[in-house]
C-alpha cells in the first residue's frame, strides 16, 4: 500500500513539470530520488503510467509537447534508478567493508545463503541491522555451526531465524541478498582468515535478473531447510 502512495506522489510530481524546463532542484526532489526505493517491476508499472498519462495530455493538447514531456520523465527515472555491479577481492579489508556497508544500507530485509560466520566484524553489523528493525534470515551449513567461534547460535538466540541442511554434504553456497534488490556472491567465507590470507573474491550486482534468481534459490532452499 505505502508503494502505491509513493508511486502516486511521483506521477503527480511528474504531471505538475509538464510543459516546463527541469532545473536541477526538480530534478532531484524528494519525489524523483524516491524512484530508486522501487523495484524493476514497480518501475516498470510507472512507465506504463506515465505512457498513459502522455496519452491523455495529447488528447487534450496534440503535438509534440506530451511526448516531450514523457522524454523527460524517462530519463529522470533513467538518472534515479539504482545500479551497482563492482568485484572485489582479498587478502584485504575490500570485500568486509563492502559487505559490512551492504549490511549498514539495508532498508527492509536480509537475507543471507553462507557456509560459515565466524567473523565478529561482519556479525556486528548482522547485530546493528536487527537492531533497526531489518528483517533478517540465515541458512547455513549444520556442520559449522559448531565451529571455534561460530556466531549461528548467538545470531539465532537473538531470535533472528536460521535454517540449516541436514545433510552428509554442505550447504556451501555464500551469497547474501539486501531488500531484494542488491545480491553479493563469491568464493569469501565470512572468516577472518578469508578476509587476512585466503585468495577470494566477491562480486555485488543489482542486476535485477540476476538478484531474482538468486531470491528464487533462498526462497527454494528456506522451505527444504530445517530450523535451528
Amino acid at each position: 500500500m505505502l508503494i502505491y502512495k509513493m508511486m502516486d506522489k511521483i506521477i503527480d510530481y511528474f504531471k505538475n513539470l509538464y510543459g516546463k524546463t527541469y532545473s536541477e532542484e526538480e530534478e532531484n526532489a524528494p519525489e524523483a530520488i524516491s524512484v530508486a526505493n522501487l523495484t524493476r517491476e514497480q518501475r516498470d508499472e510507472l512507465r506504463s503510467r506515465l505512457f498513459n498519462e502522455a496519452r491523455a495530455f495529447n488528447k487534450k493538447q496534440p503535438g509534440d509537447e506530451p511526448f516531450l514531456w514523457l522524454e523527460n520523465c524517462l530519463d529522470l527515472i533513467e538518472k534515479h534508478t539504482f545500479r551497482f555491479h563492482r568485484v572485489y577481492f582479498s587478502p584485504g579489508t575490500d570485500i568486509p567493508e563492502i559487505i559490512n556497508d551492504l549490511l549498514d544500507q539495508a532498508k527492509h530485509s536480509l537475507d543471507l545463503c553462507v557456509f560459515t560466520i565466524t567473523d565478529d566484524r561482519l556479525v556486528s553489523h548482522i547485530f546493528d541491522a536487527l537492531k533497526r528493525g531489518i528483517k533478517i534470515r540465515i541458512i547455513t551449513d549444520d556442520r559449522k555451526i559448531f565451529d571455534h567461534g561460530s556466531a549461528i547460535q548467538s545470531l539465532q538466540r537473538a531470535s533472528i531465524p536460521v535454517k540449516i541442511d541436514h545433510s552428509q554434504y554442505h550447504m556451501h553456497h555464500k551469497f547474501g541478498i539486501i531488500d531484494k534488490k542488491i545480491a553479493f556472491t563469491g568464493s569469501f567465507n565470512w572468516t577472518y582468515t578469508a578476509s587476512k590470507h585466503n585468495q577470494e573474491n566477491l562480486l555485488v550486482t543489482s542486476k535485477y535478473d540476476l538478484v531474482r534468481q538468486y531470491l528464487d534459490e533462498f526462497e527454494k532452499l528456506w522451505v527444504l531447510m530445517y530450523p535451528l
